[in-house]
């Protein structure tokens, strides 16, 4: 196992090399790392022959096979990308009226990311098919922050860099209050943290900063995972956002216990929650006894269903469920009350064993490093259309617990409402500087 987690932090270590990024491949790897390697570590006994570490063991090893491939396909979209592009407008080409304008666009996306994720988003499930359009609208928070902490690095702005930066840590407090999750605002905060790194020209100080954050982190997890149930039972009843603050506070902040990987408890939070390398390894073991089939891309068929807007079809029915797959290819009876994903490792390998790891982390990792590539070239030409384009599809595709029909759906739903807002943003521009609006403009 200790063999496995070197390769996988070379990997990382690779990721993290790349200048000309927007980081979207390194927040792929930690968001992967975040359910895959606690369970690894939990297991570094090479001795270890109970039926879990074998599980986890095996489940690892697919991982590591995964990003190795992942790493792969995003050098080579890089290399490509690079070729086509053998020249690059590089930082500094936009002008200061530019950056004026970016910084009242960063604006308008961190506030309509706000109120689309903490105010539409929950009524929104009454709605048929609504939540498909608001998640792309929750999405423009990371947009806004990300755009926002580019502009002041460009300008060297340290008081606009601060003041976006101190809201980060937030982020998984408000989701707690607000739906009761934790994981939502953790990879907000790893996708954030992962560009600003991207841009940042001094990163040893923030790769020394990692260990202490990783500690701090798994320390708010366990004793979140102590408390969740009674946090949930309290936001879920629409009470308001003090109440919520409040039994946040009296659960968590007020018995807050450091992490120790020799408590029982600490270690079981990790293996139920953040040990997916146990599902896959179960998985596997089932397959290769036949006692299920390998699913040979079925899932294809579940995505064509998935794209039907339940408006249009009330009755359709429901596929590609991630504890509904879990629980077939494991075996294992899931708890009702706690949502399950399958992940692209366990989707990957169930489908086409591990030639369906290789083949598809090999695509992911193409897909994501052209994206990657294209975000940060057309944020520094300021097309901000084709910018918002590639960020929303990269970002639907940085949630490695999900399953496949429901990432599909998101980077479809995401593409469309990019389109739609990118429409708007060209015709404004496009009004803006035809011969009417100057010739108006002049007179008033």
């Amino acid at each position: 196992m200790l063999t496995l987690l070197l390769m996988w932090f070379a990997v990382g270590f690779y990721l993290q090399k790349e200048r000309y990024s927007a980081g979207m491949p390194l927040a792929y790897f930690l968001a992967l790392s975040l359910i895959h390697v606690p369970g690894a570590v939990l297991y570094l006994d090479s001795e270890d022959m109970r039926s879990d570490a074998i599980w986890s063991q095996r489940g690892f090893e697919q991982t590591v096979i995964g990003m190795v491939a992942f790493s792969v396909g995003v050098a080579v979209a890089r290399y490509i990308a690079r070729c086509a592009c053998a020249k690059i407008d590089l930082p500094g080409v936009l002008a200061p009226q530019d950056f004026a304008k970016l910084n009242r666009l960063a604006t308008l996306y961190l506030w309509s990311g706000v109120s689309a994720y903490f105010v539409l988003l929950p009524i929104s499930s009454r709605v048929p098919s609504l939540t498909a359009i608001v998640v792309p609208l929750g999405s423009l928070l990371l947009v806004g922050a990300c755009l926002r902490l580019w502009i002041a690095l460009q300008l060297k702005d340290r008081r606009k860099y601060w003041s976006t930066m101190t809201l980060i840590p937030l982020l998984p407090l408000s989701t707690v209050v607000q739906a009761g999750f934790i994981n939502f605002g953790t990879s907000w905060v790893m996708i954030i943290g992962s560009f600003i790194y991207a841009q940042s020209k001094r990163r040893l100080g923030l790769l020394l900063l990692t260990p202490i954050v990783i500690y701090i982190g798994l320390s708010v997890f366990v004793d979140y995972m102590q408390v969740r149930n009674d946090i949930r039972k309290v936001v879920w009843k629409e009470h308001s956002f003090a109440d919520g603050l409040q039994v946040v506070e009296d659960r968590i902040l007020s018995h807050f216990d450091w992490f120790d990987l020799a408590n029982p408890i600490h270690r079981k939070a990790l293996n139920d929650r953040l040990n997916q390398n146990l599902f896959v390894g179960r998985a596997m073991q089932r397959l290769e006894a036949g006692q299920v089939s390998y699913a040979y891309g079925s899932t294809i068929g579940d995505m064509i269903i998935g794209l039907i807007p339940r408006a249009i079809w009330p009755e359709k029915p429901s596929v590609g469920g991630g504890k509904d797959v879990v629980s077939h290819y494991t075996g294992l009876i899931l708890p009702t009350d706690t949502s399950f994903g399958s992940g692209q490792v366990f989707d990957f390998y169930v489908n086409f064993s591990t030639l369906g790891v290789i083949g598809g982390f090999l695509l992911w990792g193409w897909f994501l490093g052209t994206g990657d590539f294209l975000i940060i070239k057309y944020l520094h030409q300021g097309d901000q259309a084709r910018f918002l384009f590639w960020f929303l599809i990269s970002l639907s595709l940085l949630n490695p617990n999900g399953n496949l029909l429901e990432i599909f759906v998101g980077a479809v739903c995401s593409a469309i409402t990019a389109s739609g807002i990118g429409f708007l943003l060209n015709r404004r521009r496009s009004s803006r500087s035809s011969p009417e609006f100057a010739a108006r403009r002049t007179v008033l």
